[in-house]
């Protein structure tokens, strides 16, 4: 056999994709309610190694909310965030229900009730993962423009909310700065920042 000839023998296993999706041999839920389903599978993957427990994560798909005002000020929102004890900046946003027609329809909805703004249209600009290692869900940056506040925001006892509006290249440089700890919503801000450049024109935060 002549060296030619060894490069058409493939090697011991080549013929498999070392990133084929593993093989679930059995799954079962470990705890379901409205908020979060915790999924434990049984696993082989392409060569042959068993994994398991595999833990998976299912929420619902999230929206997360880059809005500015008529003046093009960042709509965002402090509240307290019981996993990690903190007060935490972040933009708006929340769980898609089963009434919300699409994405842009949840955004809409979620930014009338955390901050009583309004608005007439929503921009889905992406959709991400939040941990793709472990979350069966997505998350959906919308980006909504020209927002009008009309109300106070919904009073929830789980989601107290104080509403802030700075301005965009404020909001991007708390995140840039680690001021904003939801990973998340920085990633949502960037997105946003990206698509679009950020404007020349700033006037003061306001409460």
């Amino acid at each position: 056999m002549n060296p030619s000839d060894d490069a058409d023998v493939p090697a011991a296993g080549a013929h498999r994709d070392p990133l084929a999706p593993w093989t679930v041999t059995a799954t079962r839920i470990v705890h379901q309610d409205r908020w979060i389903t915790l999924r434990a599978d049984d696993c082989v993957t392409v060569d042959g190694h068993v994994i398991a427990p595999y833990y998976v994560v299912g929420f619902p798909d999230w929206v997360v909310i880059v809005a500015t005002d008529t003046d093009g000020r960042a709509i965002l929102v402090r509240q307290y965030r019981h996993g990690m004890g903190v007060t935490s900046t972040e933009l708006p946003g929340g769980a898609i229900e089963p009434e919300d027609a699409s994405p842009a329809a949840a955004a809409l909805r979620e930014l009338r009730e955390e901050t009583g703004y309004v608005a007439d249209a929503a921009e889905v600009l992406a959709t991400l993962s939040a941990n793709p290692s472990n979350h069966a869900n997505r998350f959906h940056v919308v980006r909504i423009r020209d927002a009008r506040r009309i109300a106070e925001p919904q009073d929830e006892p789980s989601e107290r909310m104080l509403v802030q509006a700075v301005p965009l290249a404020e909001a991007w440089a708390l995140a840039c700065a680690g001021g904003m700890v939801q990973a998340m919503h920085v990633a949502a801000l960037s997105v946003a920042v990206g698509s679009s450049p950020l404007p020349a024109r700033e006037g003061p935060g306001v409460g």
